[in-house]
């Protein structure tokens, strides 16, 4: 069996069985720290068991790209969410060693080896350094900060309209779409996401956000100023079960402005419907984003199902929160190019279909 075969083997393994691993391994942590039944009242075994399920997930994915560090960093943003609420971190290394006891209990040999290497590279990490509490990127003092501040003010406060109006001001001012859109509109939703992180905002908050975003945007996009047509077309999707789409729409809109013709097929795409559509448009480029390492296994099933049924050589950019934490598991999805923001995403694109 070859290396990515065992890996295979094992993360199937860790998909199909997650659950009942998760219960067995909260029972074992349960027993062992009876004062975490104590923080975790009413239900702490419910409450155990679908933390180690995502947990178990998440290895799997990690185990499907060969990528330990998809683990790792999925634990380490667990951490950061266990301070930021003042909860206690050092039950997660508890849970983690109750997981590593019930897998290397559990699983065939010939699928331990990697998902308990895994597990312990995670666990070492987790003994290195607190990190500090994350800090708002925002600052008041700094011109287009305060617009995003007050963009979300503004948005929060039930007065959308109002939001809308100060951007579309700020164009009549000089902004071009593209600042707002680094300046304020991304920024107002990565400050929207932290706070939700830290629980300081409501989900309904945090949809009301999202979806003055997205209207804000169409409006910007089609007052731009478009660069001559370059010949090129660009469809976007989010992967399937991924339904976040806002970063997806901004990098699609920026395309749009330099030229490129653009398809925006939004969230949750499934791969079967990737091929078809590619060769019905003619496409250069996919652009195709994955915000959890848990969608990681479905970029490249979905990168696979175009090499094999695409009717052109059609190049494959990736991007989105799954990968930024990983500096090579772009390659071993199989894509042609990984890009972290905006402006990197239009430079890397142009390159890989020759412009």
């Amino acid at each position: 069996m070859s290396e990515q075969e065992s890996h295979s083997f094992a993360a199937e393994l860790l998909e199909r069985s997650a659950s009942g691993f998760a219960g067995y391994a909260a029972s074992v942590m349960l027993d062992r720290a009876p004062q975490i039944k104590v923080r975790y009242q009413p239900d702490p075994f419910a409450n155990w068991k679908s933390h180690l399920t995502q947990r178990i997930l998440e290895l799997a994915a990690a185990l499907n790209t060969g990528e330990p560090l998809v683990f790792s960093s999925r634990i380490l943003w667990t951490r950061k969410a266990f301070i930021a609420r003042q909860q206690e971190e050092s039950d997660i290394a508890i849970s983690l060693a109750a997981l590593r006891e019930v897998l290397a209990e559990n699983l065939p040999a010939a699928a331990a080896t990697e998902p308990l290497a895994y597990v312990e590279q995670a666990l070492d990490t987790l003994s290195e350094a607190v990190p500090d509490l994350e800090e708002s990127e925002l600052d008041p003092s700094r011109p287009n900060d305060r617009l995003a501040l007050q963009y979300l003010q503004s948005i929060l406060e039930g007065n959308g309209v109002q939001a809308l109006n100060d951007l579309l001001a700020r164009k009549d001012d000089g902004m071009t779409p593209l600042d707002l859109y680094l300046n304020v509109l991304l920024p107002a939703q990565r400050e929207i996401g932290r706070l939700w992180h830290l629980g300081d905002v409501t989900i309904a908050e945090e949809h009301m956000v999202s979806q003055a975003t997205q209207r804000a945007m169409a409006i910007l996009v089609h007052s731009a100023a478009h660069a001559a047509a370059n010949g090129k077309t660009m469809v976007a999707a989010a992967v399937a079960g991924n339904v976040h789409d806002i970063g997806l729409r901004a990098v699609s809109d920026v395309f749009q402005m330099e030229g490129w013709r653009t398809i925006f097929l939004g969230a949750d795409v499934p791969m079967q419907e990737l091929p078809s559509t590619l060769t019905f448009f003619d496409a250069d480029l996919l652009l195709l984003t994955a915000t959890l390492s848990t969608q990681l296994p479905r970029v490249r099933y979905s990168i696979k199902a175009v090499r094999d049924r695409c009717e052109r050589d059609v190049k494959i950019l990736v991007g989105g929160a799954a990968f930024d934490d990983a500096a090579e598991v772009w390659r071993k999805v199989g894509a042609d190019g990984y890009a972290g923001n905006l402006e990197a995403a239009v430079q890397e694109g142009g390159k890989l279909v020759g412009l």
